[in-house]
């Protein structure tokens, strides 16, 4: 407590008297000085830091609180016998990738919902590290050559297998093996540490309007694998792309439609890696390391850009033609990982 002393000083007051034959002037005694305490003004209760609203980091739409899930991926099959694939209507982004054949196969990412049962589940890709790696998730498949198991175990996922009997697994007695294997999201929600630190960071920037909407109007797309065609049509109705797997709509076995706020074409080298399915047909790997063309599909419209991406651990970057960041719609995203040497159409 700081203590304040006053000085309480006199004023000499001159007194004049007009006497006959005299005049006198005496000052007024000078007052004891008397010392005084101040008390000192409290000091403000701290107003809280204000915090950003939250938001789902793989969708860039409201969340209900901070406490954000981990990132968990499910490779699930793609095939005609696979369709219609359950549970891909919940995922926030789902990669296209392609495999032997010159097929494609799904990694579906999940962190905004985690529904009962995903599937048909199906084996693992030398790819799938450089997919999940940047938030080190969990990565639900079955099985998988040794060399690409360690490399994704490699990049510090956490592996949930059905070959080693986890209970999160079952199959169907609706179809055949193989393509008879799903997952239950919510068990292998219990398999994973729950004291997780900060939520997963955000894949893509967002922003109203994104950038595509500025770009050149696109009622539909086709990217054409080797032996198959990826399709999305605009619903100027929902604003969303509904997808098409060679030209058959693909829905959920709820009769959803599967459909994405923003279908994003990354074109990507692909090389051999010398190893051989158990058709001996050779297994592809796409390279996601470097940078290449991106083609961001988006409200109806079209824009061009660039991606980068350092290691299996780093996030994708992604620009726009000016080389500012490219900003996508909230929601759904997918994306193609379309070979450098096959064809995009629009129209």
């Amino acid at each position: 407590m700081k203590r304040t002393l006053i000085l309480a000083i006199s004023v000499l007051v001159a007194s004049t008297a007009a006497l006959a034959g005299c005049s006198s002037s005496e000052p007024e005694p000078t007052a004891t000085p008397t010392p005084t305490t101040s008390s000192p003004t409290p000091s403000p209760t701290p107003s809280p830091t204000p915090t950003s609203d939250p938001v789902w980091p793989l969708t860039g739409l409201p969340a209900p609180t901070h406490d954000i899930p981990p990132v968990v991926g499910v490779k699930v099959e793609n095939s005609i016998h696979a369709r219609p694939q359950t549970g891909l209507e919940a995922a926030d982004i789902v990669f296209v990738e392609m495999v032997e054949g010159g097929t494609t196969r799904f990694h579906a990412l999940y962190n905004t919902s985690f529904p009962e049962v995903v599937g048909p589940v199906r084996s693992v890709r030398p790819m799938d590290a450089a997919i999940l790696g940047q938030w080190s998730g969990t990565l639900v498949y079955s099985g998988g050559q040794p060399q690409f198991v360690q490399r994704v175990r490699d990049a510090g996922l956490l592996l949930v297998e059905d070959d080693v009997g986890d209970p999160s697994f079952f199959r169907s007695r609706d179809r055949r093996a193989p393509h008879n294997l799903y997952t239950e999201l919510p068990v292998v929600l219990g398999l994973i540490d729950e004291d997780h630190d900060d939520p997963p960071a955000p894949m893509f920037t967002y922003g109203e309007p994104s950038s595509a909407a500025g770009g050149t109007p696109v009622a539909w797309l086709r990217a054409q694998y080797p032996t198959v065609r990826s399709g999305w049509e605009w619903e100027a109705g929902t604003g969303l792309w509904e997808r098409y797997d060679n030209g058959v709509a693909n829905w959920s076995t709820d009769m959803v439609p599967l459909t994405a706020a923003n279908v994003l074409v990354l074109r990507v080298e692909i090389r051999d890696t010398g190893s051989r399915d158990s058709a001996n047909q050779w297994v592809p790997e796409t390279i996601l390391t470097g940078s290449g063309e991106l083609v961001l599909f988006g409200e109806g419209a079209m824009v061009e850009g660039t991606w980068s991406k350092g290691g299996d651990n780093d996030p994708f970057e992604f620009s726009d033609a000016a080389g500012e960041p490219l900003l996508l719609a909230p929601g759904t995203t997918w994306v193609e990982l379309l070979p450098v040497d096959s064809t995009l159409t629009t129209g």
